[in-house]
């Protein structure tokens, strides 16, 4: 074809492409990492998205970015803005707006400084901060908060709130929260006292916009994108985990590509335009293009590098996340130690000892059989390599003196003959608490990259159970507090402490039978101790009355339920004391106190502790009744009589209890 043949149809088809095009205006508030300015280019999630819809319809777009407030006004008092997003449809919005199919869910929450003790309810005496324009403000207002402060930007809320300037603050998107932290290099030093329902962002437009036409294909375009692989990258990319390093990388290899094509094609044109001149210039491009071979594999080495690192960060994701995903310690360290193992390409197995009353035992272990865990070694022959990561080869020879015992179970797991290994011990508070090694079944040497990868996960592992011992530390501490004022509230009800325990029993083995998770059987079993904790506030007069309360009184007694669950508090860790203490009176027919809670609205663990509560009270004697034999209560519940019918109780419930309540037959 022609030169100018070319032209023509160039220009022709730039024509084509303005004339059947059409142009819309969004305006989009500044909110990472939706959309932020990055060396004066716009960037973000919805900048990738809007692009991604220009690339497939014909439609461009003119977008203009102000702060969240500004961006609002103006595209409601604007006709010239088509489109704003993201935006979340409130019900005052839907009455002048038109929305779009949901782009993103997001978790809108009040949160206070960690070492903030205030409940909830107490928080809402105080300052609280929250963006101008957020939804949430309406919210905060229906929740009762008194002094709520507007601020322009979140990072100046959460500023404050790090500050102590407020008591909470009210955000409307965790990764804000997330962004503002790693950014300016912080300890998480925050708390969550209230998580509201997901709030779904998307696209709005005005209903009485000109542009129905541009509208629609942009509503198609966004649902079809919306359903695509496309989609799933860039909201992996900005909402998932972070790839800073791999983006920025691989900003770089689309650069070096970009400068690529830029010196081939003029290659080319040079090649074109001095070939029949000068043999000599052929000989200099033919060297010039060698080199941009050359270039180009540096490039493709490049860009296997870096997906390699992809992978990488992506299983270190997945171990992280196993962190905050799972409660269950032994389920964490035996993901940590699976990951490790994984991510260190020498390495085929891997274990975690830990030192429990003077005792070394493996407490996570990956591709070893099962009876490593049965191995225990004296804390004085455990291996010692110091705190850092060390390169031992023929570990063999350490265990030299453990016992045949171990020595057996170590050759059955297939813990000998090993290789090569990566030993490193693990402190807390310079107290030996264990080791983790990862081990290699050929005798080989470890990557540096390798060592630095172990000395990584053994710090975390260390933060871990640091923060474990911690947190056991204060569930204990919490817990015999508890437990005192149980017992305080047990001896004004001239009750004792057996009737708590033989609670916790019938309890337990209900739960136990019920087919429940052992972990949550026990939690029952601990807090059924606390389900009567609020009597210490009821009137010593009522709880010691020895004729039948009246009806003022009674409703006093009532409240216990109520004191119980105030005194055990808001944190999410101690669900299950407080569900007992304020729901064990529920009843299954909805006939109950205090909430008139009805079937499986109770939670399970009161419906248990209800059913071992009336138990023991049939059983125990007390100063209005005489106590009942194990066959008269067990007609009771069955059967009823005056106060109590077996529709109070959880059918599954009962059932279970009358199948195993023989074996309580002989506590009383």
């Amino acid at each position: 074809m022609k030169p100018k043949s070319v032209i023509i149809t160039i220009i022709f088809t730039t024509i084509t492409i303005f004339a059947f095009s059409e142009k819309l205006n969004i305006i989009l508030g500044e909110y990472y990492p939706d959309v932020y300015i990055d060396n004066g280019k716009l960037e973000g999630f919805v900048i990738d998205i809007l692009n991604e819809i220009e690339k497939n319809s014909d439609l461009t777009f003119e977008i203009t970015v102000k702060n969240w407030t500004d961006a609002y006004d103006t595209f409601l008092n604007d006709e010239n803005y088509d489109l704003i997003g993201l935006i979340a449809p409130t019900s005052e919005r839907k009455m002048n707006l038109k929305f779009y199919k949901t782009v993103i869910f997001v978790d809108s929450f009040i949160l206070t400084k960690y070492d903030n003790n205030q409940t909830y309810e107490e928080l809402k005496k105080y300052p609280v901060g929250v963006l101008n324009g957020s939804f949430l403000i309406d919210v905060l207002k229906n929740e009762g908060f008194k002094d709520i402060r507007v601020y322009q930007t979140n990072e100046n809320v959460i500023s404050d709130l790090l500050n102590e300037k407020l008591s909470s603050a009210a955000i409307e998107d965790e990764r804000i929260v997330s962004h503002y932290i790693i950014a300016n290099n912080l300890k998480p030093n925050i708390r969550y006292v209230k998580v509201f329902e997901s709030t779904p962002l998307t696209f709005a437009s005005k209903k009485d916009s000109e542009k129905e036409e541009a509208l629609q294909i942009f509503e198609s375009t966004l649902n079809n994108f919306l359903k695509s692989d496309g989609f799933d990258l860039i909201k992996n990319l900005w909402v998932g985990i972070s790839t800073s390093l791999s983006v920025e990388r691989q900003k770089n290899i689309n650069r070096l590509l970009i400068i690529l094509i830029i010196i081939l094609i003029s290659s080319i044109v040079t090649l074109v335009i001095f070939y029949s001149r000068s043999r000599e210039m052929v000989n200099i491009i033919n060297k010039s293009n060698i080199k941009l071979r050359n270039s180009y594999k540096e490039i493709s080495d490049l860009s296997h590098k870096n997906k390699e690192l992809s992978e990488k960060l992506v299983k270190m994701y997945q171990i992280f996340y196993s962190f905050i995903e799972s409660e269950d310690t032994k389920t964490i360290l035996n993901n940590a130690i699976e990951g490790l193992v994984k991510l260190i390409p020498e390495a085929k197995a891997g274990s975690i000892g830990l030192i429990t009353d003077h005792q070394w035992k493996i407490y996570a272990a990956y591709g070893f059989n099962k009876e490593i865990y049965n191995i225990t070694i004296p804390l004085e022959k455990v291996i010692k390599v110091g705190k850092h990561v060390q390169e031992v080869h023929n570990l063999d020879s350490y265990n030299e003196d453990l016992s045949m015992e171990n020595t057996n179970i170590l050759t059955k797991s297939g813990a000998t003959d090993l290789g090569s290994s990566l030993l490193m011990d693990l402190y807390s508070k310079e107290r030996f608490i264990g080791n983790i090694s990862v081990n290699s079944k050929e005798n080989r040497e470890f990557s540096n990259i390798s060592k630095e990868v172990m000395e990584i996960f053994g710090r975390l592992i260390e933060i871990f159970i640091d923060l474990k011992f911690e947190e056991r530390e204060a569930i204990e501490a919490y817990n015999y507090s508890l437990k005192k004022l149980s017992d305080v509230a047990e001896r004004f009800d001239m009750e004792t402490s057996e009737h708590m325990t033989r609670i916790c029993e019938i309890s337990y083995e209900i739960a136990r039978n019920l087919g429940l998770e052992e972990s949550f059987a026990q939690e029952i079993k601990t807090y059924a101790y606390y389900h009567d904790i609020g009597k210490i506030l009821i009137p010593i007069e009522i709880l010691r009355k020895k004729g039948s309360l009246n009806d003022s009184e009674w409703e006093v007694m009532k409240k216990h339920t109520e004191y119980g669950a105030d005194i055990i508090g808001n944190a999410e860790i101690f669900k299950v004391a407080k569900n007992i203490a304020l729901y064990h009176h529920e009843r299954y027919d909805g006939s109950g106190y205090p909430c008139g809670l009805k079937g499986e609205e109770i939670p399970i663990e009161a419906r248990i502790v209800a059913v071992a509560d009336v138990y023991d009270a049939l059983r125990s004697e007390r100063p209005y009744k005489k106590s009942f034999s194990h066959e008269e209560s067990m007609k009771i519940l069955l059967e009823g009589d005056d106060r109590t019918s077996p529709e109070h109780f959880d059918p599954k419930v009962l059932k279970v209890f009358v199948k195993i309540a023989e074996k309580f037959k002989d506590m009383y």
